[in-house]
């Protein structure tokens, strides 16, 4: 039994995808593309969640809080992504919640 190269494995690896290779061939080079690039949308949106400030209300009545607590619990939201839809209700271009970690940027 012969030693098996890389080349070889290469080889078989190409052969088995020569039927679709025009495929494979428009989505190798659209990875190329797009790693090597990153869209203007996600270098502008990163660049507004860098820049932070300190947002406090302050003080307010308990029953306020408690009301926005409920409305919180049975929205299924932490009270960030609440407090963004509120704003996005009232026309503040915000993208969505799943967009803005930060980690994934």
């Amino acid at each position: 039994m012969g030693t098996l190269k890389s080349s070889d494995i290469l080889g078989e690896l190409n052969t088995k995808v020569e039927g679709n290779s025009e495929r494979f061939e428009k989505r190798r080079i659209a990875e190329e593309y797009g790693a090597s690039k990153p869209s203007p949308y996600t270098t502008d949106l990163r660049a507004k969640l860098r820049d932070k400030v300190q947002f406090n209300i302050g003080k307010i009545p308990r029953f306020i809080f408690d009301d926005f607590e409920k409305l919180v619990s049975e929205s299924g939201m932490n009270k960030r992504e609440y407090f963004y839809h509120l704003l996005r209700e009232k026309g503040v271009d915000i993208p969505p919640y799943e967009e803005m970690d930060g980690r994934k940027l």
